[in-house]
């Protein structure tokens, strides 16, 4: 069992789990109405049965029993061997960590997800984390004591993407969930002892609602005061809603300059205790590594985003806009 996609390896995993193992409870997102999102879009979503995930657990143990003997007779290292064959998650001393798929695993019944949560712990003795996405409006839904019950079974990050905390961009890109929602989520899970990240998508508003975008998502962040919050500039992707939007004029994409100065803004509004985390992701490019904790390192990123500020008002802006993908620029 690799990392490659096949029916029991899901298509997406945040890039801080690059090495870990992915082991797939449901298949696709239960939502999945988001309007820039295209991942599982004409996909059926389904709860995948406990026994068929444990045994893409047990293969994965095989594997790892398999790579362990290969090491053994060639005297390379475990975790060289692993890598050698397209094994990222395997390390020297075992299985670390286990990210669990797909889009929102929570949707699982509480006590079907604690068995598969005891029965990797069981399996790999070794792993010291377990990871998921979670939506938003699914933690706001879930018991307190099943958050706490999940938590006990070894679930210790959840990625939630919140994207805005603007009451009317929510609704605008059908994210199912309002501002309030997702406060309560972030902080019961946080209140449970989840490692909560946070996604804000810098962008989002377009030209027209950066601001208000910025400042509410601010302020809702400061709310629920994650252990990290990842910025995931929005760029468009052919086939979406958002795309339509912007191809029939009713949403203008921000420019690069306009991104840093709402990121500017958003930066300066946040009042958490939180890990700002910009550098894993491609299309953060622009505004180069703002990474740091808040608030001892606010000034820092401030000057960061001041120093690519200077930078692109010396460039210019690109003749065609970074964000937008392969789609034909729109009018102006």
């Amino acid at each position: 069992m690799g990392n490659g996609m096949s029916s029991s390896v899901g298509p997406i995993r945040p890039p801080s789990e690059a090495y870990s193992l992915l082991v797939r409870v449901t298949r696709n997102c239960p939502w999945n109405r988001c309007e820039f999102c295209s991942v599982f879009k004409g996909k059926k979503f389904a709860i995948r049965p406990i026994e068929e995930i444990k045994q893409d657990i047990l293969a994965a143990k095989r594997t790892a029993e398999d790579v362990k003997k290969w090491a053994d007779q060639t005297k390379y290292s475990l975790s060289y061997v692993a890598r050698y064959n397209g094994i990222a998650w395997l390390m020297d001393d075992g299985v670390k960590s286990v990210f669990v798929q797909d889009s929102d695993s929570l949707v699982m019944k509480t006590e079907a997800l604690v068995e598969i949560l005891n029965f990797i712990r069981e399996t790999f003795p070794s792993v010291e984390r377990i990871c998921t996405y979670a939506r938003g409006k699914t933690v706001f839904k879930k018991k307190f004591d099943d958050l706490k019950k999940l938590r006990k079974a070894g679930l210790s990050r959840l990625h939630i993407g919140l994207e805005t905390g603007d009451d009317e961009l929510l609704a605008y890109v059908r994210k199912g969930a309002d501002a309030s929602q997702m406060i309560e989520a972030g902080r019961k899970a946080v209140a449970a002892g989840f490692e909560v990240s946070e996604y804000i998508m810098p962008g989002l508003g377009g030209r027209e609602r950066w601001e208000q975008h910025a400042l509410n998502s601010a302020r809702v962040l400061n709310k629920i005061n994650p252990r990290f919050i990842r910025l995931r500039t929005f760029h468009l992707i052919s086939g979406t809603p958002m795309a339509e939007k912007v191809r029939q004029g009713e949403f203008h994409m921000q420019s690069v300059r306009g991104v840093l100065k709402e990121v500017r803004k958003f930066i300066e509004e946040l009042e958490v205790t939180s890990e700002l985390v910009s550098s894993d992701y491609a299309f953060n490019y622009f505004m180069g590594p703002v990474d740091g904790t808040l608030p001892e390192d606010k000034e820092k990123l401030l000057g960061l985003i001041d120093k690519a500020q200077d930078e692109w008002r010396l460039r210019g802006e690109p003749k065609r806009n970074p964000f937008l993908g392969r789609l034909n620029q729109p009018p102006v």
